[in-house]
């Protein structure tokens, strides 16, 4: 696949990113070492612009996870494989601010919960959020997945929540650490990016994608705090990965042969992204009311993802569960 190191639309992310939040904001996530890089991203707890804070994505989600549109992954997880249980411990991948964590905590099976997360400021908000809830069961932790000491493993579960593909080395990540901290029989649950190494999005995908964003009303393609209307969709250079955050999707193309390779397949259930992801970023804000004409626009998006991936057999976001054989 073709690689591209600097591209246009690394300036014209830059210039919006600097209006948005100011040159201090950009400046400060610039630090030497990668893993800083990677925890001043996550470190900010915002609100976004990107496909997956709509509604109507997020039941489009439910229904391919779970075959329910109200239905959300972690209460089918639990009754469809842990009904009836008590007393199992769990462990969260890169916890962020903890939202998937409170939903499983809800449920009575699990004695312990545990998340893990670079980013300070997330696991702080994650742990006030558990405390409001008085979910007992959850602890959280600021730490590095790779290096903690997890005194309670192993786990009956563990979830990888768009968390995974942050990971160098997935083959070995999961041959030498999480088969490790596994029970045997337990189980992985992955909600995942698979597409592309470093966000490098194929010819086609691109192709497809600004296809369907020059169809889009211009008034749905004004960036966010901008008067600026998005005309294009760029690969994003690699320099520019590298320098914000060393650790996106570094070797996301690994993840579904190294699952294949380490554990049984139980589930595993595309979800598209391939369109969405890169159509959507800067200008879902839009998509975020319920008239009928902004429905009807994002269900004629979510058809022609559909289309792309039923013509190239593609799929960029991955719902999994996987039993340590």
């Amino acid at each position: 696949m073709l690689k591209t190191w600097i591209s246009a639309g690394d300036f014209i992310d830059l210039y919006y990113k600097v209006k948005q939040k100011g040159v201090d904001v950009i400046i400060s996530m610039l630090h030497l070492l990668p893993q800083a890089r990677t925890a001043s991203k996550w470190n900010t707890v915002t609100a976004s612009s990107n496909f997956w804070i709509l509604p109507q994505i997020r039941t489009r989600w439910n229904e391919l996870c779970t075959g329910s549109r109200e239905m959300e992954y972690e209460e089918y997880i639990v009754l469809k494989y842990l009904d009836g249980k008590r007393g199992l411990r769990m462990l969260s991948v890169g916890c962020g601010t903890g939202s998937r964590e409170r939903k499983f905590a809800r449920h009575q099976v699990f004695s312990l919960i545990e998340g893990i997360d670079l980013a300070e400021n997330q696991v702080n908000k994650a742990a006030l959020l558990a405390s409001e809830e008085r979910l007992g069961t959850i602890h959280y932790m600021v730490g590095d997945f790779l290096k903690h000491e997890f005194k309670q493993a192993p786990y009956d579960l563990i979830l990888f929540n768009s968390s995974l593909h942050h990971f160098n080395h997935i083959d070995k990540l999961l041959q030498n650490r999480v088969l490790h901290l596994l029970k045997d029989d337990g189980l992985l649950v992955v909600f995942e990016y698979v597409g592309p190494n470093r966000l490098q999005w194929t010819k086609e995908q691109l192709e497809f994608t600004n296809r369907l964003l020059k169809e889009l009303p211009d008034s749905y393609r004004i960036r966010e705090n901008s008067s600026s209307v998005k005309k294009r969709v760029y690969r994003p250079g690699l320099i520019r990965m590298l320098i914000t955050d060393p650790s996106e999707a570094v070797d996301s193309e690994s993840i579904i042969p190294s699952l294949h390779r380490h554990f049984e397949v139980v589930e595993e259930k595309k979800l598209g992204w391939d369109i969405t992801h890169l159509l959507l970023k800067d200008i879902a804000h839009h998509f975020n009311d319920d008239t009928p004409q902004t429905r009807e626009l994002l269900q004629y998006v979510l058809e022609r993802e559909d289309e792309y991936m039923a013509l190239t057999g593609r799929s960029d976001g991955i719902f999994g569960v996987y039993r340590k054989r």
